[in-house]
């Protein structure tokens, strides 16, 4: 995407206008609410509605992929609708967090700790009009509802502005948002075929995301195509992930600008069943490298599982609720595994489905994820990721080592208790045991 000069204005004018739902009510000031909606007063100024009005240049254009390339038509419309995603949620986040003191934004979580934004609303509108478009007979599971919207008209306006590349109405914006309710509040899709439904998560990694360039705020655009219940095409949009995997410079730095770092920052993860994974450049006009994908060898020729390198979300307290995954790091590391404060030395910290996107081009080896127990898991958090990280190699199970069955709905089935996630082969025989180990002597110390 081309900087002009005024791009840092335009982010940090940005920051100031994103709204976050909360679907419980809090404790708060009468100001600082109007209805669930928490705001901050300014209005958005002529120069952030004219960035928003842009288009990167080759949003349109997608040749990176082979021409054999499984479900190719489908993977063409599936990259387009991401690259219009992360545009718009580029030009959104904020420059630094809401704890910086600095240019951040409020924010208020729903009662699964899960905040939503603008960028949340607008980047679901415009993927799901592009895909709809595509594919009009598809069906759609999405995250979002164009109820807190119609709720507020305030709100309704900001999020049809940041859409407005692709949406022209609020008529049209709800019904783009709304495609994705195919399913009912436990989960179960409504009567129609299943042949050909897809997955979005239009922010994975909201609080990422809100966290802010300067502070690491990695988040991606997740969607994915299921093909009667099977994940089959897995794109994830990582607008701040650096291009090169052994670069972790997560976090932009003060001097780094949209110009500066246009080569180096921003890549897109493409699978499809059958195919492989590859990355791609952010948008086309880049011209980063593309690169066919591969997990980190999982037959310990290259690498000692006591070596493997984690990567895990930036804060613990949803992904690792019980805090298992230190003594899993134990078991697998040895003596030294965790620092001072108790964290794991050998990992990587990010938050989102970019963390797939890692592990499937060999920065990484383990992902865990165990929530509170309870929680249940939503497709969208996984399919897409599930597919990339397949074809690169590696290995999707629950927790407990089965096979996850995405064929059940918008909802995973309650008996799984978290994911396990590797490069594969001895490694994920290795990361299974562990969490077996960890449990049972948990259990034991609790009696």
């Amino acid at each position: 995407m081309m900087a002009t000069p005024l791009l840092g204005v335009v982010l940090a004018l940005a920051s100031q206008h994103v709204y976050v739902y909360a679907e419980k009510q809090v404790h708060a000031p009468p100001t600082a609410f109007v209805g669930r909606i928490q705001r901050h007063t300014d209005r958005p100024s002529s120069l952030l509605l004219a960035s928003l009005a842009s288009t990167p240049s080759g949003v349109e254009v997608v040749k990176e992929i082979p021409d054999d390339f499984p479900r190719r038509e489908d993977v063409v419309e599936a990259i387009k609708a991401v690259r219009k995603a992360c545009a718009v949620t580029m030009k959104l986040q904020p420059l630094y967090s809401p704890d910086s003191g600095k240019d951040g934004i409020s924010t208020v979580s729903k009662s699964n700790a899960s905040p939503v934004t603008v960028g949340d609303f607008a980047a679901q509108a415009v993927a799901l009009d592009h895909l709809s478009r595509a594919f009009p007979t598809d069906r759609f599971i999405a995250e979002e509802s164009s109820s807190f919207l119609t709720a507020d008209p305030e709100l309704l306006v900001e999020v049809l502005e940041a859409s407005s590349t692709s949406i022209s109405s609020e008529e049209e914006l709800c019904k783009a948002i709304d495609l994705g309710q195919s399913y009912n509040e436990d989960g179960a899709i409504g009567e129609g075929s299943t042949q050909r439904i897809w997955t979005l998560d239009p922010i994975d990694g909201t609080k990422g995301f809100l966290r802010g360039k300067y502070d690491g705020g990695q988040y991606c655009v997740a969607l994915a195509k299921m093909e009667d219940g099977v994940p089959t095409i897995g794109v994830l949009g990582c607008p701040n992930l650096p291009a090169d995997v052994d670069d972790t410079n997560y976090e932009w730095t003060e001097s780094e600008t949209e110009e500066s770092n246009r080569m180096s920052r921003g890549c897109i993860f493409v699978a499809s069943k059958g195919g492989g994974c590859y990355q791609l450049p952010l948008f086309p006009d880049k011209g980063n490298i593309i690169q066919k994908l591969n997990v980190t060898p999982n037959d310990g020729s290259e690498m000692d599982v006591s070596d493997a390198r984690f990567c895990c979300g930036v804060e613990s307290g949803f992904g690792d609720y019980l805090g298992q995954q230190a003594r899993i790091a134990e078991l697998m590391h040895g003596p030294g595994a965790l620092d001072e404060n108790g964290e794991i030395i050998k990992a990587r910290r990010m938050d989102s489905q970019a963390k797939h996107g890692v592990l499937a081009r060999g920065g990484a080896e383990i992902f865990v994820r165990i929530p509170q127990p309870g929680y249940q898991e939503w497709i969208w958090d996984h399919a897409a990721g599930f597919v990339v990280i397949h074809e690169a190699g590696g290995r999707l199970t629950d927790i407990d080592g089965n096979e996850v069955d995405f064929s059940l709905g918008a909802k995973l089935d309650k008996s799984v208790r978290g994911i396990a996630m590797s490069n594969g082969g001895t490694f994920h025989d290795r990361l299974l045991q562990a969490f077996k180990a960890q449990e049972a002597a948990r259990t034991t110390s609790t009696k």
